[in-house]
C-alpha cells in the first residue's frame, strides 16, 4: 500500500526525509516478525501530525537462499559464514552460539525501511501499541453504528486507491491486470513484502469496481468477481515461483482501507493479519453466499478486535455513551 494518505513532497528522497527524521517516540515492537515502528518529525520541531510528522517501519528482511547459494562453498570467504564478524561466544557440550553481524553486501539488503509522511493521528494510532477491544457486531449494529462511519469517511483517504487503478502511480509495480471494470482488478505486491522472497510472498488484489467497500457489502451479484479474483491470483503469484496449491486469499474485516481488496499470501507466511478475529477465506466468502445465502453478509454476526485507540472504537464507545439500543451491546474484553 502507499507509503502515505496525504499528498507529500514526492520529490524529496526517503533518504533525504530520514536524514531529517528526528525520534519522538517508540510506537510498539514485534519480535515475531523482528519490526519497530518509530515515531518522530522531520525537522527538528514539535510534532504536528498531518503536518510534520512522520512513521518510521524499521524490519529485518528474511534471507534471500538464492543468493546465499550463489556465493561460494560455506566456510570461503565470499560465504554467508565467512562474512560473519562473531561476538562473545559460548558452548555447551556439542552447542556453540553467537551474537554478530553479516560484514558483506553480496547477499542482499538485510533491513527494510518504509516511510508515512506526514502522518496523520490515524496513521499514528494505527502503528501504536494499543489494548485490543471484542466487537460482536449484529446486522443491526452494522447498520447503527459501524456503517454510518464508514461511509463518513473522506474520499480523500482512498485516493492513493485510485491512483494505483489509475495507473498514476505504481504502474509498474503491477503484476497482473483485469481491467473489467465490474469484474476486473489489479494485483501487485504489498509493500510489507520485499518481492523477492517467495516463502514470504504478499501481494493483493484491488477492484476496480468503485463502491464495495467491506465484505458487508458482498451479494451473489459480486460472485463472478469474487472467483475471478481467486481463478487469477495463481497467474500473478507463479510469476514468484509460488504455485496455486500454497495461496492463501482472504479479506479483512475490518479492512485498514474501505475499498474492497484481497490478500494474497504464500501459506507458509505467518502472522497477525491471518487471525481469526480478522480474516475471512475467500473460498469461505465464496461458499457462504453461493450455498447458503446470496445476502448471507448482511445477515450475519461478525465479530473482531479494534484497537483501543483507533477511530471505529471511539465511534463504538461514543455511540455507547450516547444512546440506548435494543441490540446486544458489544462485548468488550
Amino acid at each position: 500500500m502507499p507509503l502515505s494518505e496525504q499528498a507529500a513532497d514526492t520529490t524529496t528522497s526517503i533518504k533525504t526525509l530520514l536524514d531529517q527524521f528526528r525520534l519522538k517516540e517508540v510506537l510498539n515492537e514485534d519480535i515475531s516478525s523482528k519490526t519497530v515502528w518509530l515515531l518522530g518529525t522531520v525537522g527538528n520541531t514539535d510534532l504536528v501530525p498531518g503536518v510534520n510528522a512522520a512513521v518510521v517501519t524499521l524490519e529485518r528482511l528474511a534471507f534471500d537462499t538464492q543468493s546465499i547459494s550463489n556465493h561460494g562453498l560455506p566456510g570461503s570467504d565470499a560465504s554467508l559464514l565467512g562474512s560473519l564478524a562473531l561476538g562473545s561466544e559460548e558452548q555447551n557440550d556439542v552447542y556453540s552460539w553467537a551474537a554478530g553481524y553479516i560484514n558483506s553486501r553480496k547477499f542482499g539488503p538485510d533491513i527494510r525501511v518504509s516511510l508515512i509522511y506526514p502522518a496523520t493521528q490515524k496513521h499514528i494510532a494505527k502503528h501504536r501499541r494499543q489494548h485490543r477491544r471484542w466487537i460482536t457486531e449484529t446486522p443491526g449494529l452494522y447498520s447503527l453504528v459501524t456503517k454510518p462511519f464508514i461511509d463518513a469517511q473522506p474520499a480523500s483517504r482512498i485516493q492513493w486507491v485510485y491512483n494505483i487503478l489509475s495507473k498514476k502511480v505504481e504502474a509498474d509495480r503491477i503484476v497482473y491486470e483485469d481491467p473489467d471494470p465490474e469484474n476486473g482488478f489489479i494485483i501487485l505486491p504489498d509493500l510489507k513484502w520485499d518481492a523477492s522472497n517467495a516463502a514470504s510472498m504478499y501481494l493483493v488484489a484491488i477492484v476496480h469496481r468503485q463502491g464495495l467497500k467491506s465484505l458487508r457489502d458482498l451479494t451473489d451479484s459480486h460472485l463472478p468477481l469474487l472467483k475471478n479474483i481467486r481463478n487469477k491470483a495463481n497467474v500473478a503469484a507463479e510469476k514468484y515461483g509460488v504455485p496455486r496449491d500454497k495461496l492463501r486469499l482472504y479479506i479483512h474485516y475490518q479492512p485498514s482501507y474501505y475499498h474492497l481488496h484481497v490478500h494474497i499470501t504464500n501459506v507458509d507466511l505467518e502472522g497477525r493479519g491471518i487471525a481469526a478475529d480478522r480474516a475471512h477465506l475467500l473460498d469461505t466468502v465464496i461458499s457462504n453466499i453461493e450455498d447458503i445465502a446470496p445476502d448471507y453478509y448482511q445477515k450475519v454476526t461478525l465479530a473482531y478486535a479494534l484497537g483501543s485507540d483507533t477511530e471505529l472504537w471511539q465511534h463504538w464507545t461514543a455511540h455507547l455513551d450516547s444512546h440506548s439500543t435494543t441490540e446486544p451491546t458489544p462485548e468488550v474484553n
